[in-house]
């Protein structure tokens, strides 16, 4: 009994010490004067539909850089209502829209693929707890909830080098 007891114990200890598994924040030069630093999740929805959701930032040629969120839902099951903004509830009382990139080019997008300019709203954000999105969809609504250490990995990929000369120079070993 007294060996269950501490075996008992000692895997609750490693579980309460044990960091949470984040997903790999990826790196790619696309082309010599272009770089996208991207993190990739599959997350649920409240009615436990499967979401690929991307966040990324991308340098291209020493102009500021983009940064995006990409949500792509199944396709025939999930259509977004393009331009409708993206809504976030950081908390109870604080709410973001966020604008459709895809709004004035209908050509560039599939229905079930969503993209939003992070740019001009960045200085609202927070990552202390979760956040709830609500996507704008045509048929159907549905939320999904963003758990704090994906907003970590989104933080340090907003806080990447904003210029290639930047990028090249931290990169470099000695």
């Amino acid at each position: 009994m007294k060996k269950l007891l501490i075996l008992i114990l000692s895997v609750g200890l490693i579980l309460l010490l044990t960091d949470p598994a984040y997903a790999l924040i990826r790196e790619t030069k696309t082309s010599a004067n272009t770089i996208l630093y991207q993190s990739r999740q599959t997350l649920r929805d409240t009615s436990d539909h499967s979401w690929q959701i991307v966040f990324f930032k991308q340098i291209k040629d020493d102009k500021p850089p983009q940064i995006n969120l990409r949500l792509v839902g199944f396709p025939d099951v999930f259509e977004f209502a393009h331009p409708q903004p993206l809504i976030i509830k950081i908390k109870d009382n604080v709410i973001v829209k966020v604008p459709d990139i895809f709004a004035n080019d209908k050509e560039a997008f599939a229905p079930n693929v969503g993209q939003y300019d992070f740019t001009p709203i960045l200085n609202q954000l927070e990552s202390n707890n979760f956040w709830v999105l609500e996507l704008p969809l045509k048929n159907n609504d549905t939320t999904l909830k963003i758990p704090y250490f994906i907003l970590e990995e989104w933080t340090n990929i907003i806080m990447k080098p904003d210029l290639i000369s930047e990028t090249l120079t931290s990169n470099t070993a000695f």
